[in-house]
């Protein structure tokens, strides 16, 4: 499990149990897809995994912050390389839109100017939602909407609007747990 700070609140253990195999995070808090890939060697391919869940986004939209902020071409060239890299080393790929983020909390912590001029929260969670299923859909990879399928669970987000509460952790697993059965089932196959 592959990622930031949502990957590294633990959905890996339940998905774990879930599919009765060995996980491991390796999510990092405040990382995007670039940071990510920097350390994608040591945290992910080392440990050839037969299965990589790819789970970035929430900190490349932060336009409020130069040093987080990815913008989304970069985004898709990044997450595009993640998958080639991990198929290159013989690694399955699932890949997860960033979750939900609740616009009223977020801004307590944040400044909206530098969202409004790239047209709001809402419409870069949008973009970033978007290309992270394109990716997926060129490279003929099961995709996790997590923003579609979070969103109709309230319960999911802890108070900070961002990262997942310990039910939200259990969804994100459960939900990466029905993508993975069916590539697992063809890994045990051959």
């Amino acid at each position: 499990c592959f990622g930031d700070s949502i990957t590294k609140r633990g959905y890996h253990e339940e998905l774990g149990t879930l599919l009765e195999i060995e996980t491991f995070h390796a999510g990092v808090a405040g990382h995007n897809t670039k940071q990510g890939l920097r350390r994608m060697e040591k945290d992910v391919i080392e440990k050839k995994p037969a299965l990589v869940v790819i789970l970035f986004g929430t900190n490349d939209l932060r336009a409020d912050s130069e040093r987080a902020h990815v913008p989304l071409k970069d985004y898709r060239k990044n997450l595009q390389e993640m998958v080639k890299r991990c198929e290159d080393a013989g690694s399955k790929v699932i890949i997860c839109t960033l979750p939900p983020i609740t616009e009223a909390v977020y801004f307590t912590r944040h400044e909206p100017k530098e969202y409004d001029a790239k047209g709001g929260l809402t419409k870069m969670i949008q973009e970033y939602r978007k290309t992270a299923t394109e990716v997926a859909q060129k490279n003929k990879l099961p995709l996790v909407d997590l923003n579609k399928l979070l969103s109709a669970h309230p319960e999911w987000v802890s108070k900070d609007g961002v990262h997942p509460s310990p039910a939200g952790v259990s969804l994100i697993a459960k939900y990466v747990a029905e993508a993975a059965r069916p590539l697992l089932v063809e890994e045990k196959a051959k």
